[in-house]
């Protein structure tokens, strides 16, 4: 877990994690409402779709898309999602299949649904506006989970070292 000390560090994670996305990959995030999900999200998507992107929350029609140059990142909100079910109505597996970057806030409803490899961002309100976070892959050994692990804790981006645990399971959870 890593404490977040202002919205400029919040930013700079943000862009960070983007670095190492890839088409196919689906990004989990979670935590309680006003946690800084969505922001989290618009840092990723100005980071393949450029500073100047017109970035609509999409909590009202629980679905927005964006093209970046090689792929469509879906940014899902599924807040108001009263069924599992209703995902399939807004073009999920259309996503899935067609190496797009897949942003999911408020994803426990369907987290049943995915398979692996997913990344999981999850934050939390501490004192003072500060934030925790962890990020948490359950990619498979010697996959895409060592590049994102070995990116993250090499970046220069913080003063401090990020503390990433490793779990030895077949399917790892690694956890920033």
């Amino acid at each position: 877990m890593h404490t977040l000390n202002s919205e400029e560090e919040t930013k700079k994670l943000a862009k960070l994690l983007a670095q190492s996305l890839k088409p196919n990959d689906i990004v989990l995030l979670n935590g309680d409402l006003g946690v800084g999900k969505t922001f989290f999200c618009r840092e990723i998507i100005k980071y393949f779709c450029g500073e100047n992107t017109s970035i609509i929350s999409p909590t009202f029609n629980l679905l927005q898309t964006y093209k970046a140059s090689n792929f469509t990142i879906y940014h899902y909100d599924l807040y108001r999602l009263k069924s599992p079910e209703e995902i399939y109505e807004l073009g999920f597996e259309e996503a899935l299949l067609n190496g797009n970057l897949i942003l999911i806030e408020w994803s426990e409803i369907i987290k049943h649904l995915l398979t692996p490899p997913l990344i999981e961002v999850n934050l939390e309100v501490l004192d003072n506006n500060k934030r925790l976070c962890s990020i948490i892959t359950n990619h498979k050994e010697n996959s895409q989970e060592s590049s994102l692990i070995d990116f993250l804790q090499d970046s220069p981006l913080f003063d401090t070292k990020l503390d990433i645990q490793r779990d030895k399971s077949p399917t790892r959870k690694v956890k920033l």
